[in-house]
């Protein structure tokens, strides 16, 4: 065999087979930059044809910033209580009544009485959800006066008896809250809706019942530090009347798959 005939074939071969796969990574890349998202307007006609509806929206004009935070350590000194005090991993106070506190009147109104006279940094929290059924009560913290969704790291839970009285809570806490200087515009809630509705995550015949900001984690800073970015909160009714949030990145337009274990704690 001629070796340096053969060398030669193989080099001509691949060079032909190197220009074709250069071809046609080039028609594929110009067929990808001529697909153009949808317009508003056709998602919008989309939307009508899937009988999936909208109340009225809160107004987005307001730029936001990234936000950090640092996990408070607690000490076992924090409350001074009849009852037993526990602190785990120095970053959870955990507190349990000796004599249960009667929960009176209205059970919103009651919790918040209850956590402002025995809950330390009480006003950074803002009610989430009852559960009567579970007999708790989980109190979101507010980051820049807005609710931080979902956080182990930022979230007060209320317990009871069957007899309405509270035998005890546990409570975490983000301080050193550092804004950061750079303003983001955000996305409006509508684009937020466009994005689920093209993600298939809005079913046909469903309502968006409420649009609310807030923040969610965006990153792991440190051990203890994480970083928060400007979120939108979708609230969804379907068809059989269940209700479901899902939530979008407000700066990058992104769906935000928030940890499902958290969003047990909090159902």
């Amino acid at each position: 065999m001629d070796w340096s005939k053969t060398k030669t074939i193989f080099i001509i071969v691949f060079s032909i087979l190197n220009v074709f796969l250069y071809s046609l990574y080039i028609d594929r890349y110009t067929e990808a930059e001529q697909i153009q998202p949808l317009p508003e307007s056709t998602i919008d006609e989309k939307l009508r044809g899937d009988n999936i509806t909208y109340s009225a929206l809160p107004d987005s004009s307001e730029d936001k910033p990234y936000v950090r935070g640092e996990s408070k350590a607690f000490t076992e000194t924090a409350v001074d209580i009849d009852g037993v005090v526990n602190v785990l991993d120095g970053r959870m106070l955990q507190i349990t009544y000796d004599e249960p506190i009667e929960l009176d009147g209205d059970k919103e109104d009651a919790l918040g009485a209850f956590i402002e006279k025995e809950v330390p940094e009480s006003s950074e929290y803002s009610l989430w959800q009852i559960d009567e059924d579970q007999n708790h009560a989980v109190f979101f913290q507010k980051i820049s006066g807005v609710p931080l969704f979902h956080s182990k790291g930022g979230q007060l839970t209320v317990f009871w008896n069957e007899d309405d009285k509270v035998i005890g809570f546990e409570q975490t806490l983000f301080d050193n809250i550092i804004e950061n200087e750079e303003q983001k515009k955000l996305i409006s809630p509508l684009e937020s809706i466009h994005t689920l509705y093209q993600k298939s995550l809005l079913k046909t015949n469903s309502r968006i019942t409420e649009a609310e900001l807030g923040y969610s984690t965006h990153v792991q800073v440190s051990e203890n530090r994480q970083m928060f970015v400007p979120t939108w909160r979708i609230r969804v009714k379907d068809s059989e009347g269940e209700e479901t949030d899902l939530y979008v990145n407000a700066i990058k337009d992104g769906v935000i798959e928030l940890n499902k274990q958290n969003e047990e704690t909090a159902e």
